[in-house]
């Protein structure tokens, strides 16, 4: 199951007021402390066009200045990037952060696969346009609550963008 945590967490929201000058949201950011060490993963969305490694670079160099004085004495190594071509959601936010993107999720009411466009995305569902369910015909407006979907991934065509 999907988590319903990023939306309330004080690093994604600090990162996010880092990086949102340059267009950019924040679809994932974790900390773990390991014998003295720190590592942080965050990864970056930019809606408007292709992220960049520019942008990466740009949010590399404002958050690891300001991590490294919060984190203190501890070493602290910073990832940035893209969330890929075809990344697995790990949390319900994702699917506001990715409105507008081909979706593809796991019903465990109907125990198939829903695929279409994500139109909106609300506290408890998503809206999906141009759906439908693998192995049946004919393609809707899809409706699923959150509590329904299993797992969820970027669905992208390798021969629509070939074409």
């Amino acid at each position: 199951m999907l988590k319903d945590e990023a939306a309330q967490s004080q690093l994604v929201n600090d990162i996010q007021s880092l990086v949102s000058s340059r267009g950019l949201k924040v679809v994932e950011a974790t900390t773990a402390i390991h014998q003295g060490a720190a590592s942080m993963t965050v990864v970056l969305y930019k809606e408007s066009e292709e992220i960049n490694t520019d942008d990466l670079a740009f949010s590399y160099n404002i958050i690891y200045p300001r991590y490294s004085i919060i984190l203190g004495e501890r070493d602290l190594q910073l990832e940035v990037s893209s969330p890929g071509l075809q990344r697995t959601f790990k949390d319900v936010m994702e699917f506001s952060v990715f409105k507008g993107k081909d979706v593809r999720c796991y019903s465990v009411s109907r125990s198939q696969y829903a695929v279409g466009r994500i139109e909106s995305a609300d506290k408890d569902s998503v809206t999906l346009s141009d759906a439908y369910f693998e192995g049946e015909e004919g393609k809707s407006v899809i409706t699923l609550p959150f509590s329904d979907i299993a797992k969820a991934k970027l669905e992208y065509r390798w021969e629509a963008a070939n074409a």
